[in-house]
């Protein structure tokens, strides 16, 4: 994508598909990568190299350490403790309460 002040051009795969583009989303969060949403114009014959979802990403993916940091500090140690206590699979061997934790952790670091 190029854009001079007053018009923008997009060009995929050295193709100008500028005529077929309505509109362009730039999306980006302090812990992503940049994601870029093209709105194709409606026709009534889509051309077939379009005529397909696509997701591209460019760049490198940002370290995690700083989102997880994050996320531990929020947490409270006694919740941790008392949820990692509480799984079903907490097993009375060696290490076995720190897996607990980690994996109650990592249930709570995908939503569930």
């Amino acid at each position: 994508m190029t854009f001079d002040g007053r018009t923008y051009r997009v060009v995929v795969d050295g193709q100008d598909v500028t005529e077929r583009v309505a509109a362009i989303d730039v999306h980006t969060d302090a812990h992503d990568l940049p994601r870029v949403v093209l709105h194709l114009r409606p026709t009534g014959i889509w051309p077939a190299e379009l005529d397909l979802l696509a997701r591209v990403q460019v760049g490198v993916s940002p370290e995690p350490g700083p989102s997880a940091a994050a996320f531990l500090e929020a947490l409270d140690p006694l919740e941790v403790e008392r949820a990692a206590l509480a799984r079903v699979d907490l097993e009375n061997v060696p290490g076995g309460g720190t897996a607990a934790v980690l994996r109650q952790l990592t249930e709570w670091a995908r939503g569930a």
